[in-house]
């Protein structure tokens, strides 16, 4: 059997497919934070997973700590 051409296959009345209505994607709970990006070292992020693993803490923690630390230093109290 041959294949259809472009141009018949566009003649052909063909029903149309239903549309599934878009999800908006579920919006996440505001909770006042800024998502943001690091750019760090590979030998700095080992050490600092080093760190989180023997805390038990996660690597995003000690870096709020380290900010928080610094705002500190600098007289902010937030």
């Amino acid at each position: 059997m041959k294949k259809p051409s472009l141009s018949a296959a566009l003649a052909q009345k063909q029903p149309a497919t239903p549309v599934a209505p878009e999800q908006t994607p579920t919006a996440k709970p505001k909770d006042g934070r800024i998502t943001t990006t690091l750019r760090i070292e590979p030998e700095r992020l080992e050490a600092l997973k080093i760190i989180a693993a023997k805390n038990r803490v996660k690597v995003n923690d000690l870096l709020l700590d380290g900010a928080a630390h610094i705002l500190a230093l600098h007289g902010h109290k937030i």
